[in-house]
């Protein structure tokens, strides 16, 4: 179950559709979100297949990914946590209206991680997945938790997923007069006949616990009672947390805590003597080559540490499990919305510190934890600036804001509203796929834009004392002319040749083939597509087995040539070659 070296799973691999299942809708929140990660989301949705910066960097294969999911495909994080990205990508623009940010009141934070999927088959057979991680949508490369739970729909409903349907619905207060709605609303709907099933005979019952919304308390999940046994895995730490956790041992009681070094400062000498505490070793923060077995290993080394939540209970001969997005902290207990999922854990035999030995591994050198004998000398605190940058970044988003824009003659400009603005911090703005930056003030002109550089998400630097932070903000803009779409297709779709390219990957039946053969192919120049006479065979019998066997395969390239619709980039002999099928196949709906 944790073992480090082998227990590994593959995000992709957790999103992709079931063999002959297709995405309905997929419903994910995060705490903090790297436009960068999702971009790869409808990838593994869409298309099966793993993302990573192999086919991050083939836009055809993304545009394709996003376009079939695009509109079946909500991301909730918390707001002023987007992380900004290393270089800019024009489909970014069609992510906007998949990323709701939630702007919780009283400096609470939205701080779940979970994904909750409806798939379906050709029978309209459907399939829910729920996952529940601790991990946010980033590349960070910290130690992680996930688990997976899968539900087919039957006549007999079921009260366990109310938890579930109480948090859409709180979703659903995110997405005001989003057409997104009603995809949550009908998930709403079904859940009660959805009977999830946890895969493992050792887990006959498990509850789901959203915290922070409505009727939901963190000292009611019976996580806070008392025990003989305790693991705690926790990478933020609060005092009082934990003094509470201890205050809830049994005589004879065995606690251990296992967290990052960083907050080691945060406990007291009597919760050092009380847990048995442990920290990743300065090896393996620095680098996870000694505990991966990919061949690759050494190229995805990087700085990481403990970021799973996880906790495990026993009582006499009871135990149950929680893991999920809530560290030890005030703020997650009391304040913060999280989601957590408890299991009751039964197994002849079994005993808690199974499961230490099995992070630990089998042999003392090779333990990547360290035990802390005594409290590290806590140096003196400097005065963080950051801090409140963040806050000041927390508090813009909480305020009312909008953008609209005005078409310039060739150009286009943006003028930003702002009800209120933090003080003592400075703020500069600027739309993420342009370079055009503007101090920030309650009203905000932004000019000689292009089409392209458009849209809802906007790049803001926060300043003060020397230091700054960056984050991508959402304003919603009116006013986004209804080209632009088109305006994307063609940037990235600018001539025969990647025309030719995407077609034959929209026809293809492998889509990693397919993608992995148009990547052999991007030296070539329109006189070598030409040139080529095996070319136009080969799609004229992909086009005639799509007409036989898949008719919504031409649907998709109908859809393509609208959106191009250019002389100089879609090559007339294809087109007379698709009016031929067209014509033949007319009357064949999707």
């Amino acid at each position: 179950m944790l073992k480090p070296d082998k227990d590994r799973l593959n995000y992709s691999d957790l999103l992709t559709p079931p063999a002959g299942y297709e995405v309905v809708f997929a419903a994910g929140t995060t705490y903090s979100l790297d436009l960068e990660a999702l971009i790869g989301v409808p990838v593994a949705l869409s298309l099966s297949e793993e993302m990573d910066q192999t086919f991050q960097d083939d836009p055809i294969y993304m545009l394709e990914g996003l376009r079939q999911t695009a509109d079946q495909l909500a991301i909730f994080c918390e707001a002023g946590q987007i992380k900004v990205p290393k270089e800019g990508n024009t489909l970014f623009a069609l992510m906007e209206d998949s990323v709701f940010e939630v702007a919780l009141e009283n400096e609470r934070s939205f701080h779940p991680k979970v994904w909750l999927i409806k798939y379906q088959d050709k029978d309209r057979n459907v399939l829910y997945r729920m996952l529940v991680l601790s991990r946010n949508l980033t590349f960070d490369r910290s130690w992680d938790m996930a688990l997976a739970l899968e539900g087919e729909k039957q006549p007999k409903p079921t009260t366990k997923n109310q938890p579930l349907i109480d948090f859409l619905k709180f979703l659903v207060s995110q997405t005001p007069h989003h057409e997104k709605q009603q995809h949550l609303r009908d998930m709403i709907r079904e859940l009660p006949y959805i009977h999830f099933q946890s895969g493992d005979k050792h887990v006959p019952d498990f509850e789901f616990h959203p915290l922070g919304i409505e009727g939901y308390d963190g000292e009611d999940i019976g996580l806070f009672e008392s025990y003989h046994h305790l693991i705690i895995i926790s990478p933020f730490l609060s005092e009082a947390i934990i003094s509470e956790l201890h205050e809830n041992a049994l005589s004879q009681a065995t606690q251990v805590l296992i967290t990052r070094r960083s907050e080691l400062p945060k406990l007291t000498n009597e919760l050092i003597n009380a847990f048995d505490v442990y920290v990743l070793k300065d090896t393996i923060v620095e680098g996870e080559g000694a505990f991966s077995e990919e061949s690759d290993a050494v190229d995805l080394s990087q700085l990481q540490d403990i970021h799973a939540k996880f906790y495990a209970r026993s009582k006499h001969n009871q135990q149950r499990i929680y893991m999920g997005s809530a560290n030890s902290s005030t703020n997650a207990f009391q304040g913060n919305v999280e989601f957590l999922l408890s299991m009751q854990y039964k197994k002849y035999g079994f005993k808690l510190h199974h499961l230490l030995e099995e992070l630990f591994g089998d042999k003392g050198a090779d333990n990547p934890f360290e035990k802390i004998e005594h409290l590290p000398e806590e140096l003196e605190k400097e005065e963080d600036h950051k801090d409140q940058l963040q806050k000041a970044i927390k508090t813009l988003c909480r305020t009312n804001s909008q953008a609209v824009v005005h078409k310039d003659n060739e150009n286009y400009s943006i003028r930003l509203f702002f009800e209120s603005l933090p003080e003592d911090v400075e703020f500069t703005i600027g739309p993420l796929l342009s370079k055009a930056v503007c101090e920030m003030k309650k009203e905000t002109l932004i000019e000689q834009l292009s089409l392209l550089e458009l849209g809802e998400f906007y790049k803001v630097k926060a300043e003060t004392n020397g230091e700054s932070i960056e984050r991508i903000i959402k304003i919603p803009t009116q006013g986004i002319p209804a080209e632009r779409e088109q305006a994307i297709y063609r940037k990235i779709i600018d001539n025969p040749v990647a025309f030719l390219q995407y077609v034959a990957f929209l026809l293809a039946d492998d889509f990693l083939l397919a993608a992995l053969e148009q990547m052999e192919k991007k030296s070539m120049t329109a006189v070598d597509w030409n040139s080529q006479t095996g070319n136009y065979p080969i799609l004229y019998e992909n086009m005639l087995k799509a007409a036989a066997r898949s008719p919504e395969k031409l649907e998709d390239i109908h859809h393509i040539i609208e959106m191009i619709d250019h002389d100089d980039i879609i090559p007339e002999q294809f087109f007379r070659l698709y009016e031929t099928f067209s014509h033949a196949t007319k009357g064949v709906k999707k």
